[in-house]
Formats: C-alpha cells, sequence, structure tokens
C-alpha cells in the first residue's frame, strides 16, 4: 500500500505546489512509483508539468462521478515513475458540487484506496484552504506537510493550521492524523528576518521542523515556468539538492524504505 502524503497551507505562496512536485520527482527519481494528485482548482501541477493542453478527466470525475475508475482518471506526461491526477474543476458551479461531496471527509481516501496498491508514494496537493477537499486531503494522508515561509503573516497563518488541526484530530480521533513536519521555504540565509523567525520556529517546534531547509533558488522558479521539476531541470542547483535531502529525510525519519 502506497504511503500517502499531501501537502496542506492555509495560505498561499508559500512554495507548496514546489514542494509536492518536487518531492514526488524526488521519489521518482530515487527508482519509487508515485502518483500525484492535484486537488487545487487552480490546476497548477498540470501547468508546472507543461502540460497546456485541457485536461478531460481529472479531480471534478474523482469527486462527482464515484462509477469511473481511478484508472480513467490517471495520466502520464513522460515522467519516469509518475503518473497524475489532474485538476479539471473550472467553474463554480463545479467546484461548489465538489466541495458538497467533500462534506464526506472519506471520499477521497475510498477512492485512492482504489489504486493504492499500485504506488509506493501518492503526494496530494492540497488548496490553500481549510475547505471540505484540503479535510479530504488531510484524512486521507499518512503523513501531512505544511511548507512556510520565515514571514510574519505565514506565522500568524501557522498558528491558525495548528489550531484547525488540533480541532480534526478532536473530529475524527479514530483516524491517526500525522503532522510529519514544518518545512521552510523561499529561505534567504542573507535575510536577517529569515534568520530570526526560523531560530524562533525551531526553538518553539523543535521535532515538528524538518531539518531540511528549502532555499531561495533561482533554479526553482526557472523551471517551474518551464514546466519542469528542478530536479528534473538541473539535478546540480542547491534547490534540486534541497528536495532530495528532503525525501531522505522523510524516508528515513518514518521508516518508509
Amino acid at each position: 500500500m502506497a504511503t500517502i502524503i499531501s501537502f496542506v497551507s492555509q495560505k498561499g505562496g508559500v512554495g507548496k505546489t514546489t514542494s509536492a512536485i518536487n518531492l514526488a520527482t524526488a521519489f521518482a527519481f530515487g527508482g519509487y512509483s508515485v502518483l500525484m494528485v492535484d486537488l487545487d482548482p487552480q490546476s497548477s501541477i498540470r501547468f508546472s508539468m507543461g502540460v497546456q493542453n485541457n485536461v478531460s478527466r481529472g479531480t471534478q470525475e474523482l469527486f462527482l462521478d464515484p462509477e469511473m475508475p481511478m484508472s480513467d482518471l490517471i495520466q502520464e506526461t513522460g515522467q519516469e515513475n509518475m503518473e497524475f491526477i489532474f485538476s479539471n474543476v473550472e467553474t463554480l458551479e463545479n467546484e461548489r458540487a465538489v466541495l458538497e461531496i467533500g462534506a464526506n471527509a472519506t471520499h477521497l481516501l475510498e477512492r485512492i484506496n482504489e489504486v493504492s496498491d499500485q504506488y509506493d508514494f501518492i503526494v496530494i496537493d492540497a488548496p490553500s484552504s481549510t475547505n471540505n477537499m484540503a479535510i479530504n486531503a488531510i484524512y486521507a494522508s499518512d503523513l501531512i506537510i505544511l511548507p512556510l515561509q520565515c514571514e510574519n503573516l505565514a506565522i500568524k497563518s501557522l498558528k491558525r493550521f495548528l489550531r484547525s488541526f488540533n480541532e480534526l484530530k478532536s473530529i475524527f480521533p479514530n483516524k491517526d492524523l500525522r503532522l510529519a513536519g514544518i518545512l521552510l521555504t523561499m529561505f534567504d540565509r542573507k535575510l536577517e528576518i529569515h534568520r530570526r523567525i526560523g531560530q524562533q520556529i525551531y526553538k518553539a517546534l523543535s521535532d515538528s521542523v524538518f531539518e531540511t531547509i528549502i532555499p531561495r533558488n533561482e533554479a526553482i522558479v526557472e523551471s517551474s515556468a518551464l514546466g519542469k521539476s528542478v530536479i528534473t531541470y538541473n539535478l546540480s542547483t542547491i534547490g534540486a539538492t534541497a528536495y532530495i535531502r528532503l525525501m531522505n529525510e522523510l524516508v528515513d525519519k518514518f521508516d518508509l524504505r
């Protein structure tokens, strides 16, 4: 059975989708089989992977057409060891319908279980929210990763997320909701504010923070604009090696080999 990992955040622009793509790519690069699921209506994963054509089947059918086999929703893009379910929720009406089905927090996990034995890892990019789709992602996950910038607004978002996460743990007492860790992203060691807030986070949350830090790196931005992961774009960059380190840290910390 696959290990299901979700990237969640209540704040956009923190490197959530970029980190989801690059961790999934790192797993695939390491020889693991990976399925990526994009629950974000912005369809960022599709564009970040260079898929320009419209997606006829994806997360809309995942929620609204339970009779459609999961195999009909999964697509390839030429990435070795990686397959995708892209977001295709393009209208407000369809988004409302998906959120209504998502009121059943177990829906996504039930669908994923149809194909879970075909992969080593399933990586989910959740919306920047705590709406029903995000809650479905959290409930489906074995491990949850929270990307975070070292900025004041992000810290406020972190506090709010941790409160919401504790609420969800009380709502679902029979489900082991596990925060794998807080991932510092777009970190610039030259900025005093980044260093200071980073130190505060490590001091306050210690074991809940990954040792790996994702740096601010031009190659990460360039690769996304070109429809690639930074790992396939240029493996020798500090951005690529950071995501490889994150994969190794995650595998070692939770004995996922």
